[in-house]
């Protein structure tokens, strides 16, 4: 629970301790000057004829409703999730490149080792989000729905190996629809997916399904380019031989550094290299995670409503009370005794 004036809502206990001193200060003040008028507290005529449960009564209802009184005016607001926020955290998917050309050596032990091993120290580094993974080669698979569990993933990683995956190529189009796809179904939003590649595309217009899915659904897309612009062959599963084309000439990938660009640019998205220690993933958990963990919490905020009106409530009924309770009003019967005085010498 939140309150629009904390101030005054700490203060409370000590206004109603204040409150109940001076109430009782003014009570004793009342009675020293009755004992003056009547001449003492023994006097029949000094007992004003006041119940003392009534009395009590009183004094525990005029606190009471002080204090609700004081905590409805330090507006009360209470956390009402919305129906679709199910999802706690910052939720973003891995779109992670399992192609072969991830095996190349242009980065060192190997593009795939160099973009696993990133992944996996920035994903220790992951606290209350929620993450996903899916790997594409001429396929997309979802590997793991948005999950908290990092440890999970991180283990996941390790058993991936892109030449246990039999579909050839290599397409964005597919990882980007599989994502988008992911997100629609389950109705989470923000919707952001995190392409890991070299940015090769061997099928389908990447560009094209970018743009469509970002103006129907608000996908975006950001960018972590694998690899150098010099590039390296691709190696086979047979130690010393690489792939070849149908012209029996070796297949070197490079990095496609304006592919990945234009894809992030379509998406109002990023780019970023990976870099030798994962330096593009920590770029973006600074320019992108954590903004949109400020924004999360902003609309957390949004989601207060507020809460007066049920201590408002019961001050009112407190104050009915003690009208209703009249300790001033309603004096206990008393006989009616001859008051007796002193005879004059005459």
């Amino acid at each position: 629970m939140r309150f629009t004036l904390p101030i005054l809502a700490y203060a409370t206990p000590f206004l109603v301790l204040g409150a109940a001193v001076l109430r009782r200060y003014l009570s004793r003040k009342r009675e020293r000057g009755l004992t003056r008028f009547s001449g003492g507290p023994g006097r029949a005529w000094a007992d004003p004829g006041f119940h003392l449960g009534r009395v009590k009564a009183t004094e525990v209802l005029f606190l009471a409703s002080l204090a609700c009184l004081l905590i409805s005016a330090a507006g009360p607001l209470v956390f009402k999730p919305a129906q679709q926020s199910e999802l706690r955290g910052i939720p973003y998917m891995i779109a992670l490149d399992a192609s072969r050309s991830m095996l190349a050596g242009d980065v060192r032990p190997s593009r795939w080792s160099a973009a696993t091993n990133s992944l996996d120290r920035f994903l220790t580094d992951s606290k209350g989000d929620r993450v996903g993974l899916i790997t594409f080669s001429g396929v997309a698979y979802l590997n793991a729905p948005l999950t908290f569990d990092m440890v999970a993933l991180r283990m996941m990683l390790r058993y991936l190996d892109p030449n246990a995956i039999e579909d050839p190529g290599s397409s964005l189009a597919s990882a980007i629809e599989r994502g988008a796809r992911y997100f629609a179904t389950n109705q989470i939003s923000p919707r952001l997916l995190v392409v890991v590649s070299d940015g090769e595309d061997l099928a389908g217009n990447p560009l094209e399904v970018a743009r469509r899915l970002h103006r129907e659904m608000g996908l975006e897309i950001c960018t972590i380019g694998v690899g150098t612009a010099a590039g390296a062959r691709v190696p086979l599963n047979r130690p010393g031989s690489s792939a070849k084309n149908s012209f029996g000439q070796e297949v070197v990938s490079r990095l496609n550094e304006g592919n990945l660009q234009r894809l992030a640019a379509v998406t109002n998205g990023r780019f970023y290299r990976l870099g030798d220690h994962g330096e593009g993933l920590d770029s973006l958990r600074k320019d992108v995670l954590s903004p949109m963990a400020e924004s999360a919490a902003r609309a957390d905020l949004r989601q207060y409503r507020p809460l007066f009106q049920i201590p408002l409530a019961l001050g009112l009924v407190g104050i009915g009370g003690i009208l209703w309770i009249g300790a001033e009003r309603r004096r206990r019967h008393q006989p009616h005794r001859p008051i007796y005085l002193p005879a004059k010498n005459l």
